[in-house]
């Protein structure tokens, strides 16, 4: 089926095709990068949302400390929770912490309303600090920031998620065991917990270092070690200053209490502001990923375009230069078959295949051309050699023929003559003289009238022809010889003319000699002025055909004369062709005549009558033209 197809069909399902995988492959790139956007602006988003955690970190941890948290703190706690409140809404659709931030507000309610000192207070504490690690890890599972597939900003993002989350945790809880144990006098069954408290931190801070070597591994530009380095320096120096007064207090008792209440709240700022530096680090380095991502997408749009382009110009050229050519030539072909003109070419310049082939092709026809008027030249040769040795065989016939009753006539005129010259005439035998001279004329007339029955209509042998038809087939004929004379023609041949009973060979010859004498006639006329023109029409009394030259044309005094026999105006012509034209017609009822043409040459005008069924479609067609 599909190799039935045209060529231009095939090539616009090419096309079409290599349309649709290079749409598939980029809307595959495209989503690609899109998603790649997508997953670092929720990472954004989280990021953001999880600097809201730390004034709330601040004005809870403050709690366990000997500075109270002023009113800026506790007002940006209050605007951090209203801002995670929202968090669903202006996520869209994002994060999904409204519970766990309800949660914390109500223990964050409880824990302003409790003493400090009290076990409702202490319990409420170390609530707020677990909601808000556990809403620190929710905002990084909803945001995918601990699902970062880059190696700088995974491990940050779990620095700013879970490590530092857990830090500040910690320190809260080592915090409130200490001033629990001070204010109990150090209560050995808490000791252990405080010891536990410093291993986590110290492992805390070593992950922290960790996380952030492996992220600069990932961040071959050196910034980030420049930008984090410091406040992570400060927060591992801080931490560790804290837990070593938290030995010392544990080891020395009261006396060293003030010492690590003062270590506590530099702890506390130093991993509050590291958390805040990676933050801030982590968010730049995400935005630079999406704006890498953006910048590269981009880049991919202009680069498919461009290729787009070219592609489109490909196929246009391709199209142009070879799906344009096959339908020419095949066209040129179809056309061919059609009219049998051979003197057509294919017109098309060019070094590829299409090229070569075009060539083979108007070669071929050249021989096919050369062959055709070799074949009309030899049938043209063999329908004079027969015209003429008919002619032959005719004078001959009537030279036999009519020799005896001619000689017999003038035998019997003069005996007649002697007859009646003597002294006394015989008339008995003069008057039966001129009685002979009568019988040898009859029988010359019916020498004569046998012999032009050859010429006269035959009822048995006409059929029903069409005339546009038998113009056809001349010009098949006679177009190479037309054409090697330069000769323009021009058909107007009437549609749909009825049939008239005659033989199509002898018209075939009638409109062959007029076509040939009208190529002849213009020789001697410009090439630009050579002119043929046969046309058809419905007349009255027939159908009339008329072949007009542009040639010297006819002296208006031999109009009628150029029809008889011998009579010539051509300088090696017999004087026959026209004479036996005049008879063919003549022998169907119909009539050849010759008039000037309009501004020059010659019109010959054949009219055949119709037939018995012909006048049947002639009363058809002349009511349908009526209606």
């Amino acid at each position: 089926m599909f190799k039935d197809l045209r060529a231009s069909t095939k090539f616009l399902i090419l096309c079409l095709v290599s349309l649709a995988l290079a749409s598939v492959a980029t809307y595959a790139l495209l989503a690609e990068k899109q998603i790649a956007i997508s997953f670092a602006r929720s990472e954004i988003v989280g990021s953001k949302y999880l600097a809201l955690l730390r004034p709330i970190y601040a004005s809870v941890l403050k709690t366990q400390s000997t500075r109270s948290p002023d009113d800026r703190q506790s007002a940006a706690a209050a605007r951090s929770i209203d801002s995670l409140l929202r968090a669903n809404a202006d996520s869209g659709g994002l994060l999904h912490v409204e519970n766990v931030v309800k949660a914390l507000s109500a223990v964050l309610e409880d824990l302003d309303r409790s003493n400090s000192t009290n076990n409702s207070a202490q319990a409420n504490y170390l609530a707020a600090l677990e909601s808000l690690r556990e809403l620190a890890a929710r905002i990084g599972d909803d945001s995918k920031l601990t699902l970062d597939p880059v190696l700088d900003t995974y491990h940050l993002g779990n620095i700013v998620v879970t490590r530092l989350p857990a830090a500040l945790e910690q320190l809260g809880q080592a915090q409130l065991l200490a001033r629990t144990t001070e204010a109990a006098n150090i209560s050995f069954d808490r000791k252990p917990r405080l010891i536990a408290l410093d291993t986590l931190l110290r492992a805390n801070i070593d992950g922290v270092t960790k996380d952030l070597g492996i992220a600069q591994r990932g961040n071959p530009d050196g910034n980030l070690k420049q930008l984090l380095d410091p406040a992570a320096a400060s927060f591992a120096t801080s931490t560790r200053a804290y837990l070593d007064a938290l030995r010392a207090f544990i080891g020395a008792g009261t006396e060293s209490a003030a010492q690590s209440n003062a270590s506590y709240a530099g702890a506390v700022d130093a991993a509050l502001g590291a958390w805040d530096a990676t933050q801030n680090r982590l968010e730049q380095l995400l935005q630079q990923r999406i704006d890498d991502l953006s910048r590269q997408r981009l880049i991919s749009l202009l680069v498919i375009g461009a290729l787009g382009v070219l592609a489109l110009l490909v196929a246009l050229l391709t199209y142009r230069d070879m799906i344009v050519p096959i339908k020419r030539l095949a066209e040129l072909a179809n056309t061919i078959r059609k009219t049998k003109n051979y003197g057509l070419r294919f017109k098309h310049e060019s070094r590829d295949e299409i090229g070569r082939l075009g060539a083979a092709f108007n070669e071929m026809l050249g021989e096919l051309s050369a062959a055709r008027e070799r074949e009309i030249m030899g049938q043209a040769e063999i329908s004079r050699v027969s015209r003429l040795a008919t002619m032959g065989a005719m004078v001959a016939s009537i030279a036999h023929e009519i020799r005896q009753p001619l000689a017999a006539v003038v035998a019997n005129s003069h005996a007649g003559s002697r007859w009646l010259t003597r002294d006394e005439p015989n008339l008995n035998e003069a008057r039966a003289a001129l009685e002979s001279i009568a019988e040898n004329g009859h029988r010359a007339n019916e020498v004569i009238s046998s012999i032009g029955a050859m010429f006269k209509k035959n009822p048995n042998r006409r059929v029903p022809v069409d005339l546009n038809e038998v113009v056809s087939n001349v010009l098949n004929l006679s177009r190479g010889e037309l054409q090697s004379r330069k000769i323009d023609l021009h058909t107007r041949l009437a549609s749909e003319l009825p049939r008239v009973p005659a033989d199509p060979v002898q018209l075939t010859e009638v409109l062959l000699n007029l076509t040939m004498n009208a190529a002849e006639a213009m020789n001697t006329t410009a090439e630009d002025l050579r002119v043929l023109v046969i046309a058809s029409a419905l007349e009255t009394d027939g159908v009339k055909v008329t072949v007009e030259d542009s040639g010297v044309g006819i002296d208006a005094k031999n109009t009628e004369q150029i029809f008889e026999a011998f009579f010539t105006t051509k300088p090696t012509g017999m004087g026959m062709g026209l004479a036996i034209c005049r008879t063919i017609i003549a022998a169907h009822d119909g009539r050849l005549w010759a008039t000037p043409g309009n501004s020059r040459g010659t019109v010959f005008h054949i009219v055949l009558p119709f037939g018995e069924n012909a006048n049947a479609d002639h009363a058809l067609w002349t009511a349908d033209q009526t209606v």
